[in-house]
């Protein structure tokens, strides 16, 4: 069971991140993050307001929920597909960077349910994406302002408290 999630979020992290992180690479907010010097706690340069801080804690909680709902249908899409999450997974890397090769060749069937498997997860993925989009639009929060607050949430520890707090409230 474990396994069956893990690999299911692996293949969620594979099609799902990808296109989240292609819109987090636009203009990346100008913060130390990628700098080498560390930044001591409270010296962000982005400012999270308390309001602004509630906003991303009802963000997070409504994001995570939209991802385990996908990550759950994707695997679901996956068992009925009549390939294993293991196959699926070992066809979708063979097909993302070709120089993988496959352990063995597949089927006419197998590349018909593959196709068809993907097609699924495919608009499972947009569906989540929208989802996700339309989460952050109604908390009043665009992805850029979004990103630059976890980047200032993740180099001070108060405020990664403060947030796990209004998360489990």
């Amino acid at each position: 069971m474990f396994k069956q999630i893990l690999t299911g979020s692996y293949i969620f992290v594979f099609l799902l991140v990808s296109s989240l992180s292609a819109h987090a690479q636009a203009p990346k907010p100008t913060s130390p993050s990628s700098s080498p010097s560390p930044q001591v706690p409270g010296t962000s340069q982005t400012k999270v307001s308390p309001e602004e801080l509630q906003k991303f804690a009802n963000s997070i909680k409504q994001l995570t929920a939209i991802k385990q709902g996908a990550v759950k249908q994707m695997a679901d899409v996956i068992n009925k597909s009549g390939l294993t999450q293991e196959r699926f997974l070992e066809i979708y890397k063979s097909q993302q960077n070709p120089p993988e090769k496959l352990k063995r060749a597949m089927t006419s069937q197998e590349k018909q349910q593959y196709e068809k498997a993907f097609t699924s997860l495919k608009s499972i993925q947009e569906q989540a994406d929208t989802n996700m989009q339309q989460v952050l639009q109604k908390e009043g929060l665009g992805l850029e302002r979004f990103n630059q607050i976890q980047v200032a949430i993740s180099q001070d520890p108060a405020l990664q408290q403060k947030v796990q707090q209004m998360i489990r409230s």
